[in-house]
């Protein structure tokens, strides 16, 4: 008896490390670092239909790009800016393979409820094999896996990358359709379905205008785009 109320004190009592600062946590972000993290990248409520804070701060209108050329999806729900220390974060997980990231993660979106009621399934944005090979994992994938258990959704993984594009950073925004046009084909059947598309960092939108045109393409009814961060 005295065994297992030595092990139940263990388990009350047990301390994590904090992933940004190092210092001793119950969680895998102490708290004095998520209030930091909140205040210097929590995005407004109120977002374009691209993910960016709302030009009319508050009005629910469109940007100047969206209003030229409305992107195929419906909207974009995310509620963090891609700054620091939430990038440092990305990137540890994302360019350097620390899977254990996914902790802060998961302790973040525990309490972030399904943005989208009518969501049938969550489908990730997915990478090419060669990326996916080259990091050892699909980052967007395991996203949606962890979204998925909290949001009681499955993954739909619909989307097949058949082109391995290039790295978008730097290039203009012609560069970047065409080097995205034509980058996915459909894997599995997604007719009549409202999807999530789901991927951990969106910077142009491209990827997500492709992947939505190539799903409403294949008859889903509607497509909605998550993501963990926003560059602004």
């Amino acid at each position: 008896m005295k065994h297992f109320q030595s092990l139940h004190l263990i388990k009350k009592h047990t301390f994590s490390i904090c992933l940004l600062c190092g210092r001793r946590a119950r969680a895998p972000l102490c708290p004095p670092c998520q209030d930091f993290l909140n205040q210097r990248c929590r995005l407004p409520a109120s977002l374009c239909r691209c993910g960016l804070p709302d030009p009319a701060g508050g009005c629910a209108a469109l940007c100047g790009r969206c209003l030229k050329q409305p992107p195929p999806f419906t909207t974009t729900h995310c509620d963090w800016r891609y700054d620091f220390p939430l990038d440092r974060l990305i990137t540890a997980y994302k360019h350097h393979g620390q899977l254990y990231q996914e902790r802060a993660f998961a302790h973040l979106l525990a309490q972030r409820p399904l943005p989208w009621a009518q969501a049938d399934a969550l489908c990730p944005i997915s990478a090419h094999w060669r990326r996916r090979l080259w990091r050892g994992f699909d980052q967007a994938e395991r996203l949606a896996h962890l979204l998925a258990p909290l949001w009681r959704r499955p993954v739909l993984p619909a989307l097949r990358r058949q082109r391995a594009t290039a790295h978008q950073q730097g290039s203009s925004r012609r560069q970047r359709l065409r080097n995205l046009h034509g980058a996915f084909t459909i894997q599995t059947p997604v007719r009549g379905l409202r999807l999530l598309l789901v991927d951990d960092v969106m910077t142009s939108g491209g990827s997500a205008r492709e992947a939505a045109a190539t799903l409403l393409a294949a008859g889903a009814t509607e497509v909605r785009v998550w993501v963990l961060s926003r560059t602004c």
